[in-house]
């Protein structure tokens, strides 16, 4: 009896299969062996894509987030990744960039870095969202404090150390404020006193401080790509302005936003699929190992 219904399931899974080769368009399996060429395998969040559509879905993905050959490097792609999925939350996503930006060689401070700087672009945007921040006087002030920004670039690069400030009061965190930016902007008076200093000293140690692991022009491409798809058009003009003066071009902010999009597209689809996490973490696992001998053995040949 027990052999029996091995054998009927057998032949029930065979046909199945079978059934599927029968109805799938060229263009899909053409797209499947492609897929299994890049990855190693086809993960179970392509396989249950709609077929009529994976095509595109795989080709986006290819030629933007999978190629070396982009504006914006790999790990930086990945790091942006991170940044949107640690927001939306997605704790498939998280997993996935994460361990992608590690293949493509970030380091942990670059990952708290690029997780932070969702944050502090969330945190702000909430603020100016909620305090009705008039958009036409914020972008005024974004020009204004550029310029004066731009005025200042060559005293800053002449000044042997930044002045370090130690903050007591309220009062205190606006000076620093007004002799870092050139004034304080509306959407910081309008922050709670209290906690002025917490938030000035954060937003100074991570997103304005030049120390940091990831450079100023990747951070504000994070700012920029997290901004776009809260959406926030307040923190996506301020970031699409701030990159550009750290020297972002025109390609980088498409990229920047476009990686934003797949990030949230993925998102969406392995989430409404309700798959296994742990099955999907094994899968994730599998693409990098396989990937990362694809890397050792590309390098083996360069040598």
């Amino acid at each position: 009896m027990n052999k029996l219904i091995l054998l009927t399931i057998t032949l029930l899974l065979n046909f199945s299969v079978w059934s599927q080769n029968q109805t799938m368009s060229p263009e899909a399996k053409k797209t499947y062996d492609d897929i299994k060429t890049t990855l190693g395998s086809v993960p179970t969040f392509l396989k249950d894509f709609p077929q009529e559509g994976i095509s595109g879905a795989w080709l986006d993905m290819k030629n933007l987030q999978l190629n070396p050959n982009t504006n914006i490097s790999g790990k930086y792609k990945e790091l942006i990744g991170l940044a949107v999925s640690a927001q939306v939350p997605c704790s498939y996503c998280v997993y996935f960039h994460t361990q992608a930006a590690i293949l493509n060689g970030a380091t942990e401070q670059e990952i708290k870095e690029a997780v932070a700087m969702a944050a502090t672009t969330r945190r702000w945007s909430t603020i100016l969202s909620g305090t009705q921040t008039d958009e036409a006087e914020f972008r005024r002030e974004v020009d204004q404090l550029l310029s004066i920004q731009n005025k200042n670039k060559n005293r800053q690069a002449m000044e042997e150390k930044p002045v370090v400030v130690e903050m007591k009061t309220p009062q205190d965190a606006y000076a620093d404020i007004e002799r870092t930016l050139g004034f304080v902007p509306a959407y910081m008076k309008n922050y709670p006193q209290q906690s002025i200093i917490g938030a000035w000293k954060e937003m100074k140690g991570i997103e304005l401080n030049p120390a940091t692991a990831i450079p100023g022009k990747y951070k504000e491409l994070i700012g920029l790509a997290v901004a776009s798809q809260i959406p926030c058009s307040y923190c996506t003009y301020f970031h699409t302005q701030t990159a550009i003066f750290n020297g972002a071009n025109k390609d980088e902010l498409l990229e920047a936003v476009a990686m934003a999009g797949i990030t949230r597209q993925w998102s969406t689809v392995i989430n409404g699929q309700h798959m296994d996490e742990k099955k999907f973490r094994d899968e994730t696992d599998q693409v990098m190992k396989f990937l990362k001998e694809k890397q050792q053995k590309s390098m083996t040949v360069k040598n």
